[in-house]
């Protein structure tokens, strides 16, 4: 996302293209069902926009790169999961407001800021 990589500077390491088979592996189900375990009560869309917010970072920034795979195939499957259910134009507005993933105290990152 081009908003993100404004916000946070350019790629440290390339971008891995993950499979269709790396995608079909995310456990999006399980991704969600994490997020409720920590305290999460956002609609099921924002808390994907959440976590596709998380993976893209982390498909970017993260010094491993088979984490950096891992990433890029959840962000590519959230994204699709959420266009899916709520259309293009949504999907863009929850992405473009949407607090990040909750960490294991239950708090998004602008949360634990305040």
């Amino acid at each position: 996302m081009e908003v993100l990589r404004r916000l946070f500077g350019p790629r440290r390491h390339p971008r891995p293209q993950p499979s269709r088979e790396d995608v079909a592996r995310v456990d999006l189900a399980g991704m969600l069902a994490t997020a409720r375990e920590r305290g999460d009560d956002r609609t099921d869309p924002e808390v994907m926009a959440a976590l596709f917010v998380g993976a893209d970072l982390t498909a970017d920034r993260h010094r491993d790169e088979d984490v950096r795979r891992r990433a890029a195939a959840a962000a590519v499957a959230a994204l699709e999961w959420l266009v899916a259910r709520v259309g293009e134009d949504e999907a863009a507005r929850l992405l473009s407001t949407s607090e990040g993933p909750v960490d294991e105290q239950g708090r998004t990152a602008r949360q634990a800021r305040r």
